[in-house]
């Protein structure tokens, strides 16, 4: 949950600096529809959120942030480990997480898009932050009918729209 609430306040540091070049916000249901007419659905979020919490079905998988992950002192982890027998604590505490921008993002959007040739660029994230972000570098690339879904795939499932995963 840390790393997700660290991810969005950096993606939200990186998106307060530049105004907003996207389309607009939508909602997981117009999205939705949006597939349907032939709209790309690219999904931000990492390949182990893609793969292990699912996703939209149909969604392109490009990340837009990569982490590095560098534990903190062995020592450190080993009493983490003791003390979360008595109580759960935060695993993100052993760890140093470190987003880096994926720098292949771009050239992969762009060449999915065009092998889809879609008109309307839909882009999703777990709740929306990353999404816009990337939504945003689409748009200052150049592309017209780019759009952030808003909410990202929590809401997605909650609207029971399909997906692949649990």
């Amino acid at each position: 949950m840390k790393k997700a609430l660290g991810v969005l306040v950096y993606a939200l540091l990186l998106f307060a600096q530049e105004k907003i070049s996207y389309e607009e916000d939508i909602d997981v249901q117009e999205a939705y529809e949006m597939m349907q007419k032939g709209a790309i659905l690219i999904d931000v979020r990492t390949a182990g959120e893609y793969i292990y919490a699912g996703h939209p079905l149909g969604a392109v998988s490009i990340p837009v942030f990569e982490y590095s992950y560098k534990p903190k002192a062995i020592t450190l982890r080993v009493k983490f480990a003791q003390k979360e027998h008595q109580k759960a604590l935060d695993a993100h505490k052993i760890y140093d997480i470190t987003p880096i921008e994926n720098k292949n993002f771009l050239q992969s959007a762009k060449k999915a898009i065009a092998l889809t040739k879609a008109k309307k660029i839909l882009v999703i994230c777990r709740s929306g932050a990353r999404s816009a972000y990337a939504a945003n570098i689409l748009a200052k690339e150049g592309f017209s009918g780019v759009y952030n879904v808003e909410g990202g795939f929590l809401e997605w499932k909650k609207a029971k729209l399909p997906y692949s995963g649990e």
